[in-house]
């Protein structure tokens, strides 16, 4: 475990380095990036993860509920039906969201369309956990599943807490209009402007850049960071997951200005909040024991403590 947390730290700090720079170098060239990158129009490529990037943080959701339901009959206190309750709600969250934000980000996508691509990859990854747990310990179980649903689900709160009331104008809006004075710094919120707009006819969504929701619900994907730590067949292979969960990111991210929806600066914050949650949920779940014995307890109050493995 303390190899594990070395390992975890030092990714964090490095990653939150290099977003931290890019951040600062955002600051300075968020209209000449968008300018650079935006064609003025979008783009196919763009609108398939307009529709589908947020998936990571939804099948976090589904997959936590499947790994409830499957180990319903292990899990402390031998409450079978609210861990199956749990897990079903959980599942269904998931499946909606995934299925309403792909349709309400391209109205043209077919319902059925957003439902067989987030019922196909939810199920795809509840088998593949069950099989990577098949010899895991319940604790273990327990302790990421908490961790999926903490990371997710605080991640899309704090997103929507700060975009809503934030009112920073997307570049697709200033482009339109041609008028570059609409552009705030990422760093000062453009309230006043949206207000006055919104009241003359301009749709509140072209006011929602800051942050990125696209980017920080992709970066959820971080969290396969963890899966060595549900099977040993994959112990020392924290970085390579890592490095595909940064690069299906980076994908989504870059895809996100390239469609005038978000700046450079819009994008990094978010990655750097996803990183900050979710190195906040690993921490309280995976080394504060304390933390998880209570959670533990509350569950089967007379079981002691189990070695991990």
């Amino acid at each position: 475990m303390r190899e594990l947390k070395r390992t975890y730290t030092r990714s964090a700090r490095l990653m939150a380095a290099a977003l931290l720079i890019v951040l600062i170098v955002a600051t300075f060239t968020d209209l000449p990036v968008s300018k650079l990158l935006y064609p003025g129009h979008e783009t196919s490529f763009g609108q398939f993860f307009a529709a589908f990037g947020e998936l990571p943080a939804f099948l976090c959701l589904t997959s936590a509920g499947v790994l409830l339901i499957w180990n319903r009959r292990r899990l402390p206190g031998g409450r079978m039906l609210l861990w199956a309750a749990a897990g079903a709600v959980l599942v269904l969250l998931g499946l909606v969201l995934a299925v309403h934000e792909a349709t309400d980000n391209v109205p043209a996508l077919p319902t059925w369309v957003a439902v067989l691509v987030a019922v196909f990859t939810a199920a795809v990854a509840g088998f593949a956990l069950i099989l990577l747990t098949a010899d895991c310990p319940v604790r273990t179980v327990l302790r990421f599943v908490l961790t999926l649903v903490f990371v997710s689900i605080g991640t899309m709160a704090l997103v929507n807490i700060i975009k809503i009331p934030w009112g920073r104008a997307r570049m697709r809006f200033i482009t339109e209009t041609g008028n570059e004075t609409y552009f705030t710094p990422w760093w000062k919120a453009g309230s006043a402007l949206k207000n006055k707009l919104v009241t003359d006819g301009v749709s509140s969504d072209e006011f929602r850049s800051f942050p990125s929701g696209h980017t920080a619900c992709a970066a959820c994907s971080m969290l396969v960071i963890l899966l060595p730590t549900l099977n040993k067949r994959l112990r020392g292979k924290e970085r390579l997951c890592l490095l595909i969960a940064v690069g299906f990111t980076l994908l989504v991210a870059v895809t996100r200005i390239c469609m005038g929806a978000h700046f450079l600066s819009d994008v990094t914050f978010s990655w750097l909040l996803t990183l900050g949650v979710s190195v906040l949920g690993i921490w309280l779940f995976y080394f504060n024991q304390k933390v998880f014995n209570k959670i533990w307890g509350l569950f089967a109050p007379q079981t002691a403590p189990q070695t991990e493995n």
